[in-house]
């Protein structure tokens, strides 16, 4: 429970911002271009910190790689908030790409090896941190377009969004429980590598690497084009949080199916990553309605197969859980700030163009995938 109240905490403080982060950069006089270019930086440093980040998690604990990231966010946060320049957007990326780098990799490691004593239980642990997850940031969602009806004033909800975020981190460092695992386990785990481990650790590395690489292709959404073309087509701001809200029911509905649904078949991928790709392209159409139900689709999809991926890493993995999902978001955040600087280019000339472009990429991901699902669940 108290795992899911920092959640809560954190995810209503990104559901305030969500809806207006793009708008609030063009606002302040950057172009698609360049706002795009802070996303994909975001990324970047992500990625280029994910490996250290998760040696520190390793050897210094979960919790304290959680703190450390949630300080660099609430930083991000007051940069953000003062926005006005081109540079102060680029430090806020610098910091907040950092943020996540501490936070991806320990978040799922601290539920799996620190806050949990039963594993068995982590498949539906991690599906009710998403539902927890996204119905907080519904919440934040809300209030979001609910100041902006109001006050008219973007900047009023960044500040509430960074004292939320502060009060996660604050809560993380006097609250959450510390690791439950036993001191040999710990020392297993930090033990100096003689070769044998090593080679042990390559072949393991070897074996999800592909995998990792597959997931990376499916992972980025084009979420930069989102608010822009929803303005482009009519959609008033104000709207914004309501309508993303609305996004993250379909999130919740997809985290639910995952839960219930323990089974993943060939079948499901199948249907699933159709209806994923084919919304990502109807999402470009000028009809409101059509955009939005395309954004509802997919959104149930992503969240469906975010558990899923979640699962089949935590399947493959049997040691050194941080380090190897933080080289796992490493390569999902090094191709994701690729595509998304294409999807900025190509989203100036054509946001059609530039999604149909996003859903070939992901094919090839799709195609590994449903060859060798089989081979994780039925060993």
């Amino acid at each position: 429970m108290k795992y899911l109240t920092k959640i809560a905490l954190e995810h209503f403080a990104f559901g305030l911002v969500i809806p207006i982060s793009i708008i609030w950069k063009l606002n302040n006089g950057l172009s698609l271009v360049e706002a795009a270019g802070t996303e994909a930086l975001i990324l970047l440093v992500t990625a280029l910190c994910e490996l250290p980040a998760g040696f520190f998690a390793d050897k210094f604990g979960n919790k304290k790689s959680l703190i450390v990231g949630g300080i660099l966010h609430s930083l991000a946060a007051i940069l953000m908030v003062i926005g006005g320049s081109f540079e102060i957007f680029v430090l806020a990326a610098l910091l907040s790409g950092a943020a996540w780098a501490f936070i991806s990799g320990a978040d799922e490691a601290y539920l799996h090896d620190d806050y949990l004593e039963k594993k068995e239980d982590y498949h539906k642990a991690y599906a009710n941190m998403t539902i927890v997850d996204e119905v907080f940031t519904i919440a934040g969602l809300v209030l979001s377009s609910t100041l902006l009806y109001t006050l008219g004033d973007l900047r009023t909800v960044l500040i509430i969004s960074t004292v939320f975020i502060s009060l996660s981190t604050l809560y993380a460092l006097f609250f959450l429980p510390a690791r439950r695992r036993t001191v040999k386990h710990l020392h297993a785990d930090n033990v100096t590598p003689n070769k044998l481990t090593m080679r042990s650790s390559l072949s393991g590395i070897h074996k999800i690497f592909p995998w990792i690489i597959a997931f990376a292709l499916l992972y980025e959404s084009g979420r930069v084009l989102w608010q822009p073309h929803m303005q482009n087509i009519g959609i008033n701001i104000a709207s914004f949080g309501l309508i993303f809200a609305l996004f993250k029911a379909a999130s919740i509905v997809g985290s639910l199916v995952a839960r219930k649904h323990t089974a993943f078949t060939a079948k499901k991928l199948f249907a699933l990553f159709s209806l994923m790709l084919l919304s990502i392209i109807l999402f470009a159409s000028s009809s409101i309605i059509v955009s939005v139900v395309a954004l509802v689709i997919f959104l149930f999809t992503e969240n469906y197969f975010r558990i899923y991926m979640s699962v089949v890493l935590n399947k493959l993995i049997k040691k050194r859980r941080a380090s190897i999902l933080s080289l796992s978001s490493f390569v999902r955040n090094i191709t994701g700030s690729g595509l998304i600087v294409a999807v900025g280019f190509m989203g100036q000339t054509s946001i059609l163009i530039a999604l149909i472009a996003l859903a070939a990429f992901k094919i090839p991901g799709v195609i590994y995938i449903l060859r060798n699902h089989k081979s994780v669940f039925h060993a």
